[in-house]
């Protein structure tokens, strides 16, 4: 890997008769080309200035001097080339970025994990400068101190040396404590969550209000209509309420009718008793008695009935 001012030193004089972009490019190939080093695939992200995908690969924060030229190649480009040019290389405080160092590049196999690249070639064109990079083999993977759970440090640990003991456990907490203040609990953690959990609460209570105007005013017209509803229905449940009585009614009468008996009685067969004999009360007026003057009676209720006195 070349340094910075190695590469002024070797190419000064040869690139004094170049052009300000060919000197660009020049000074970029020769500060990254041939470089080995450790990184991460991220991700794929849309680039909304070239409108296509490009893989995200994070370079590992132990690559300093990778970190330097590559700050060094994208101060470059960014003051020769226009604005619109894409520099396929991020920095932690890039807006819109992963945090650290990045490369924006096209993988010809695109896997996750930790792997050892090199780098080709840098790719110039009218609106990307683009790394063009080469899987060479998989990192080998290594169990950090904050992986190991502690019943692996006891394991591992005589019983006998308490002293190496104490400094494993010791050395796990410190671990666990750093990588969750320097991981986890960060200020741009906290900022974001916070903002995340206000925007968050704000939205459910947002929508609670709007769902109860809209219930309420929902049941309000629902209760006018079923209102409507039950006052136009009601003639036709009672109606339908009367035929099924009636039909009822009717059913049972015909059921009454064919059972009766169908042969008429006799007036010798019918039991008559003189207690069934209507008695017409005081309608019924007495006849005067007029000291034997029947014939004076006869005449005046207009009898035909000749009455004989008895001696």
């Amino acid at each position: 890997m070349r340094k910075i001012s190695e590469l002024r030193r070797n190419s000064s004089a040869s690139l004094s008769d170049d052009s300000e972009e060919t000197r660009v490019r020049k000074f970029a190939k020769h500060m990254l080309k041939s470089s080995l080093f450790i990184g991460t695939f991220l991700e794929k992200r849309l680039v909304e200035p070239l409108n296509s995908y490009r893989d995200v690969i994070k370079v590992c924060d132990d690559e300093h001097d990778l970190i330097e030229n590559l700050t060094a190649v994208r101060k470059r480009c960014l003051k020769h080339f226009p604005k619109h040019v894409w520099i396929g290389i991020t920095e932690p405080k890039t807006i819109g970025a992963p945090a650290g160092y990045n490369l924006w590049v096209s993988l010809e196999e695109e896997v996750f994990g930790c792997y050892w690249y090199k780098i080709k070639n840098v790719e110039f064109s009218y609106n990307e400068v683009r790394v063009k990079l080469e899987v060479v083999r998989p990192v080998r993977e290594r169990t950090p101190v904050h992986n190991i759970s502690p019943s692996q440090i006891i394991d591992d640990v005589s019983q006998n040396n308490l002293g190496e003991l104490g400094t494993k456990m010791q050395d796990f907490f410190k671990d666990q404590l750093r990588d969750l203040f320097t991981e986890t609990l960060t200020w741009p953690n906290i900022k974001q969550a916070t903002i995340f959990i206000v925007l968050l609460l704000s939205t459910l209570i947002t929508f609670l209000i709007h769902t109860i105007k809209y219930l309420l005013d929902y049941i309000l017209k629902l209760l006018r209509e079923t209102q409507g509803l039950i006052r136009v229905c009601t003639p036709i449940i009672v109606n339908f309420m009367k035929l099924i009585s009636n039909t009822i009614s009717g059913f049972y009468t015909l059921i009454a009718v064919l059972w009766r008996d169908p042969a008429p009685r006799t007036i010798n067969q019918l039991q008559i008793s003189p207690y069934d004999v209507p008695y017409y009360g005081s309608n019924m007026r007495a006849l005067p008695y007029q000291g034997g003057d029947f014939s004076r009676h006869r005449k005046s209720y207009g009898s035909s009935v000749k009455i004989t006195p008895l001696d």
